[in-house]
């Protein structure tokens, strides 16, 4: 089973030894890639300390690449900023065609006959991790060769993912499906032999793409299954705060050791039920979160909502789109791009533009 750090200072060494040329020449590769991701939507290292620990090691022209892909992820969290709940419903254009809204059993089931498929269905399951380009390959199988909406897949996989993000998970989805993008993501066998070292011929997506985006819902992902996603909340700490001190509130997306560690305060790692409510993650992820929050020193971790909680008037957090109810003061995320003007883009390359305006 694949372990993933839980140790700012282990996430920072594994950064250290990417290599971001390697990393543009094979990153399309299902054992290519950095596997930082989980670090990320964590919240134990940021977007800008990853960028800056790159770009001190190699040349912009060599990191291009790795910028470019890390620029991703601040998109889809601005959009979610400017867009909030709109990005869990198609946001462009309505998903046509659906036949279902249900998920095909055999993906559940890692029974599709694609062995790249079923391979990384069950490397989720034991892991928490599927590579980028596995998740494309699946949704589009599911939405568009299945023709199922994207939304309940996309829960399902958000839901075994140790760096599930909202943000990223949906609008990525939606990109497959075509409700967020101007084309319908297709996987062809051919392009999955190239990929990825389990090649196969005569399954039900080797044909061409001509043929792919115009065929009728293979029986095989007929069968449709019920998703029963439920948080198993971790026991509380008390949740009892020192009035004389500062408290620092954490949140899933952010457990960061560093943040403000030389302030004595009381320090929470509020887990909501409300919000788990509404993305359930697997027993996997909890036992991950965990693990990251016990690193930061002195913290407890707490399950209720934060308008059960007195925490006193001093209360500091940081903002995010998923505690944008929590009150007291919050920090701005570290971005990449701090002096891109804070809006809506209509898509990730007008976003671009402009970053790579400001950083001449």
């Amino acid at each position: 089973m694949e372990s993933f750090a839980v140790s700012r200072q282990d996430v920072l060494d594994q950064v250290s030894r990417i290599n971001a040329g390697r990393y543009a020449r094979t990153r399309n590769f299902t054992d290519g890639g950095t596997r930082i991701s989980p670090y990320l939507t964590r919240g134990l290292v940021t977007l800008p300390e990853i960028r800056d620990q790159i770009l001190a090691r190699h040349t912009p022209s060599q990191a291009y690449k790795f910028v470019f892909e890390l620029t991703w992820r601040e998109y889809w969290q601005r959009e979610w900023t400017f867009l909030g709940d709109r990005i869990f419903s198609d946001v462009k254009r309505e998903q046509h065609p659906v036949s279902s809204r249900r998920i095909p059993r055999a993906v559940l089931d890692a029974e599709t006959g694609v062995d790249a498929f079923d391979t990384a269905i069950h490397g989720l399951y034991d892991t928490g991790y599927m590579h980028n380009h596995e998740r494309m390959w699946l949704a589009g199988l599911i939405c568009n060769l299945g023709r199922t909406h994207w939304w309940e897949p996309a829960r399902w996989l958000y839901y075994h993912l140790l760096d599930g993000d909202p943000a990223s998970n949906s609008l990525s989805w939606q990109w497959v499906a075509g409700t967020n993008s101007h084309k319908k993501y297709v996987p062809a066998q051919q392009n999955i032999n190239k990929y990825s070292p389990l090649r196969q011929h005569g399954t039900i997506i080797d044909h061409g793409y001509g043929v792919l985006a115009e065929m009728a819902v293979p029986d095989l992902l007929a069968e449709r299954a019920d998703l029963d996603l439920q948080w198993s909340p971790p026991p509380s700490d008390d949740p009892s705060i020192d009035p004389a001190k500062p408290t620092l509130l954490y949140h899933s997306f952010w457990l960061n050791t560093a943040w403000r560690d030389n302030v004595d305060a009381n320090r929470i790692v509020l887990l909501e039920p409300s919000w788990f409510a509404r993305f359930p993650v697997s027993p996997m992820v909890t036992d991950y979160l965990l693990r990251c929050a016990r690193e930061i020193p002195g913290a407890r971790v707490v399950v209720a909502d934060f308008d059960d909680l007195d925490l006193g008037q001093d209360v500091t957090f940081m903002g995010h789109p998923s505690v944008s109810h929590w009150r007291g003061t919050a920090d701005e995320m570290p971005l990449m791009f701090p002096d891109v003007p804070k809006k809506s883009y209509a898509s990730f390359t007008s976003f671009w533009k402009q970053c790579e305006k400001t950083s001449r």
